[in-house]
């Protein structure tokens, strides 16, 4: 099955009520400069995930340090919500995003998530190619390798 990947910060109506990792941020936190909200369809139109990312000149630590570290030049992608409609979906969106990262002008340098501290996150992200970099009470962050 094919998808596509596209950025859905206008259309909040397909994502504001789904999010099960920060449904305390809202849409227009998500949406706010220097973040975007990504939804992966599929060939039949319909969307099977979604990821929020923000750009950040350093790798947060926290919601209040991405908060504060959001730029629209940063250069580390950090996504910060991953969730599924799908089996299978939230690898593809990752993967995809990872691909936008290494193939965009974008300057990003790095892709570091600001994920919950669950086992299911832990599995996620390990699962997926990434490392654990650091981790505090609350957050643990995941880099995923660039570079080609």
């Amino acid at each position: 099955m094919k998808y596509i990947i596209e950025i859905v910060n206008d259309r909040p109506e397909l994502w504001r009520d789904g999010d099960p990792v920060r449904p305390e941020l809202g849409v227009s936190y998500k949406t706010y400069p220097g973040r975007k909200v990504y939804g992966l369809r599929s060939e039949d139109g319909n969307y099977v995930a979604f990821c929020c990312v923000a750009r950040t000149w350093e790798v947060p630590q926290d919601i209040m340090g991405l908060s504060r570290l959001t730029s629209e030049e940063g250069s580390v992608y950090v996504p910060y919500s991953v969730w599924s409609l799908r089996r299978g979906a939230g690898k593809i969106i990752i993967n995809e995003l990872l691909r936008i990262a290494r193939e965009g002008d974008l300057g990003i340098k790095r892709v570091v998530t600001l994920s919950p501290t669950t086992e299911m996150a832990r599995n996620f992200h390990i699962r997926n190619g990434a490392y654990e970099i650091s981790s505090t009470t609350a957050i643990v962050n995941f880099e995923y390798p660039i570079e080609v």
